[in-house]
């Protein structure tokens, strides 16, 4: 009986310090690395795991959790031989004890952090699908930690407290900021990068994703010679790429594989198929702040998203959540068209903010100056007040006069411009 007590604590002992490297590695690995590693093997593996690398953390810490309950009992039964614990001597007692602690910290600690700092990729990359496995053996005890901790958070009253303590700390730093701009410490589009940094969790992916009915996807059976017009005519890097029908999305093709691979003869090329990569899926409801630690963590810049019929809602990318923050940017494939002018009578006209000075110049036949520090309506504006103005606020400019009608946190939206008289100016 005492061989088959070592042989369940022998075999509690390795699942639990195979578990306690999955969780280790898990938690420590560089997923840009974990990128790089399956890129090295040809595998297209990568975005799979990264998917997957919340509920396998937690399947291997309850897998681990129920191995030392395993191995615990079937250790001390070992050691003690069965005798009486009233039979053993102090020292042999601490021996026993010091033995114990020794093994479970090499076992779950050391080498655990040795194993995750010098191999993690591949350790990750060829036991993946066992922890795939684990994690939905072991949904349940999931289920029930997630009810424990929303229970015990709304008891205490924790979540809200957390809520009302993020608020005002997000506060303090925007008064801080303020009080900077206003010393001339800041500038004011620092201050307003900062505002949209804060509002990041305020937000979900669907307020800046392309919706389904803009989402220009791909058929994964489309043969080569459509496949280069579609992607041409698109103008888009990055092709979502569908099976049956377009909620179906099962991979990203990028435009620079598609053209590394028309290089190859044709004979020798892949088929969609092979050269599309695995996309990133996200739900509706992920806040922007997360989403955008998503790419940065996974390295990926569009993300597949899923509403609650895990239906395609749309699709966003990396430079829709960083426009929240630094505004409109625009490259050189975006399409350059003319703000447009909206007049209001003979003399006035109501422009965007973005509208150029030049074209300020030829509708009121004026000689408003262009400068390197501006270029438009909006720029000239925040050149002579120093700040974002309010709606409503005016301002003379030679014989112009310019009233800000709409803003946003970061940037002028619209203009009414109106030319003056030189009597009207001049008079009291």
């Amino acid at each position: 009986m005492s061989g088959l007590f070592f042989w369940i604590m022998i075999g509690g002992l390795v699942m639990a310090t195979f578990s306690a490297i999955a969780c280790h590695v898990m938690k420590e690995i560089a997923w840009h690395e974990m990128e790089a590693f399956c890129q090295q093997r040809k595998s297209e593996l990568f975005g799979t795991i990264f998917d997957l690398r919340e509920p396998m953390e937690i399947g291997a810490g309850v897998l681990q959790m129920i191995s030392l309950a395993v191995a615990g009992p079937a250790a001390t039964a070992w050691l003690t031989g069965g005798e009486p614990l009233n039979h053993f001597t102090l020292l042999r007692m601490a021996t026993m004890m010091g033995l114990c602690a020794f093994v479970l910290v090499g076992s779950q600690t050391w080498i655990p952090r040795a194993v995750a700092s010098i191999a993690a990729p591949w350790f990750l990359f060829t036991t993946w699908r066992w922890w795939k496995m684990v994690s939905l053996v072991s949904y349940p005890f999931w289920v029930g930690e997630r009810f424990v901790a929303e229970m015990f958070a709304r008891a205490s009253g924790q979540q809200e407290d957390d809520d009302a303590e993020d608020e005002a700390f997000e506060d303090e730093i925007l008064s801080l900021a303020s009080e900077a701009q206003h010393d001339g410490l800041l500038e004011s589009e620092t201050v307003d990068m900062l505002e949209g940094i804060m509002d990041l969790d305020d937000y979900t992916v669907t307020k800046v994703m392309k919706p389904r009915s803009g989402v220009d996807a791909m058929d994964v059976d489309t043969d080569w010679e459509k496949m280069l017009t579609f992607v041409v005519k698109s103008g888009r890097t990055r092709i979502p790429v569908f099976e049956g029908k377009i909620d179906n999305i099962v991979g990203i093709l990028f435009a620079k594989d598609l053209l590394r691979e028309s290089l190859k003869k044709q004979n020798k090329r892949r088929s969609l198929k092979k050269l599309m990569r695995p996309p990133m899926t996200v739900q509706a409801t992920t806040q922007l702040d997360k989403m955008l630690r998503k790419f940065l963590d996974g390295r990926m810049h569009m993300a597949i998203v899923r509403d609650e019929y895990d239906g395609l809602a749309g699709v966003v990318t990396i430079e829709d959540v960083l426009e929240e923050i630094v505004g409109e940017i625009v490259d050189e494939t975006d399409a350059e068209e003319p703000a447009p002018i909206r007049w209001c009578g003979k003399r006035a006209i109501e422009v965007d903010g973005a509208t150029p000075i030049d074209r300020i110049n030829e509708e009121l036949v004026t000689q408003l100056p262009e400068v390197d520090d501006y270029a438009t309506v909006a720029g000239l504006l925040m050149w002579q007040l120093k700040e974002l103005p309010r709606p409503g606020q005016q301002l003379v400019y030679e014989n112009v006069r310019f009233e800000v009608k709409e803003v946003n946190r970061r940037a002028i939206r619209s203009v009414h411009i109106e030319l003056l008289d030189v009597d009207r100016m001049e008079s009291p």
